[in-house]
């Protein structure tokens, strides 16, 4: 199996990766004609998402959206293969940091940081291109590929870009021994938590939604500021991405305010731009259990 899948990396993704970009975006353009004209990837799954989302689009809007979506998606997925033999001078042209001094202020003062986001535009790019203006040692907190061999190759990438990857499981032993070091911890901020009890419930795009609860509960415990990253499309292959301070004082908060505020951008960011956000995940699979409070208003 090990064999089967190196022949397959080699011999075909990597390949693949160094085609020029020009000839990739022309893979892409059909590979959005047989996604979605042809196979119909989770149709179903991202008009249900829409719908719920923006009750008040009518059903043409939101299959304008789809579409576009769906292209954007092909690209992600394109730039994801790409960002495999991407050097680090063209990650840092296709993916600009607009204000790396506002995590610089939290290092002056010896501080870690927690950096929230969401699935938005070329994630994958952004991992890469995180750590290159920034002074903290970026910590990319994620769930491990089922792949052994995959799981290396890809740790192994993110890791040869300044990013240390760092399985969930592993999480609180970290947090435990490197409490005096100066770390960006990436937290998901748009991940469906395992367990429907221990979230955070809320309002989001219009649904009551539960949300992972680990950044502001380590942000808490640790007294680590936490700040919100956000992507924007500059236009086709380049983005830029910015931080928004969320909480510098996280101990001085109540139950579920940083949460809430960061909850709080991410919606307002896909309101704004829902192209960039991934649809075709199934965020609402959770049931809400008997009792549970959920905070916040309905929009």
């Amino acid at each position: 199996m090990k064999v089967l899948t190196a022949i397959f990396y080699y011999g075909i993704v990597i390949p693949f990766s160094s085609l020029p970009y020009r000839l990739l975006y022309i893979i892409s353009d059909l590979m959005f004609f047989l996604i979605y004209y042809v196979v119909g990837y989770r149709k179903k799954v991202v008009m249900q998402n829409l719908k719920k989302s923006f009750p008040v689009n009518g059903k043409r809007e939101n299959k304008r959206i789809a579409r576009k979506f769906y292209r954007q998606f092909c690209d992600t997925l394109i730039e994801g293969i790409k960002g495999l033999t991407m050097s680090r001078e063209d990650i840092h042209e296709r993916m600009y940091n607009r204000n790396p001094k506002l995590l610089d202020k939290y290092f002056n003062q010896g501080k870690s940081v927690i950096i929230t986001t969401g699935h938005y535009y070329s994630w994958e790019w952004w991992f890469l291109g995180i750590d290159m203006p920034v002074r903290h040692k970026i910590v990319l907190i994620y769930k491990e590929l089922s792949n052994r061999y995959l799981e290396e190759k890809l740790k192994f990438i993110r890791s040869s870009f300044g990013v240390l990857p760092l399985p969930f499981q592993d999480v609180r032993s970290f947090f435990k021994d490197h409490e005096n070091g100066t770390y960006g911890y990436i937290f998901g901020s748009d991940q469906a938590p395992h367990k429907a009890n221990k979230a955070y419930w809320t309002w989001f795009l219009n649904q009551e939604t539960p949300v992972a609860f680990g950044a502001e509960k380590f942000a808490v415990e640790k007294d680590i500021p936490v700040v919100f990253c956000r992507i924007n499309k500059i236009r086709r292959g380049f983005y830029e991405f910015e931080y928004i301070d969320i909480e510098s004082e996280p101990t001085k908060t109540n139950y579920g305010d940083i949460t809430k505020k960061y909850t709080a951008i991410l919606e307002e960011t896909i309101n704004h731009d829902p192209v960039g956000w991934l649809w075709t995940h199934k965020r609402w699979k959770r049931e809400k259990p008997a009792g549970m409070e959920v905070h916040g208003k309905q929009s």
